[in-house]
């Protein structure tokens, strides 16, 4: 009977990797990193700061 208790401790160790990566995904997806001054397109003339919900605010900076 060692034979399952080796494939036993094998899964749990392939679930624990797998539960791992997938927390470190949905980290990734619902907090992207980079998401505090955002151009959102615009170019390096405009300072953008995002929102809770929406589009970020866009202000386009004034040249001396």
């Amino acid at each position: 009977m060692d034979w399952l208790r080796w494939q036993l401790g094998q899964h749990k160790g392939l679930i624990f990797g797998l539960v791992l990566l997938a927390a470190v995904l949905v980290a990734v997806v619902l907090f992207p990193a980079g998401m505090q001054n955002t151009a959102a397109g615009f170019g390096p003339d405009w300072e953008c700061a995002p929102q809770g919900q929406g589009g970020p605010i866009c202000i386009k900076k004034i040249r001396p």
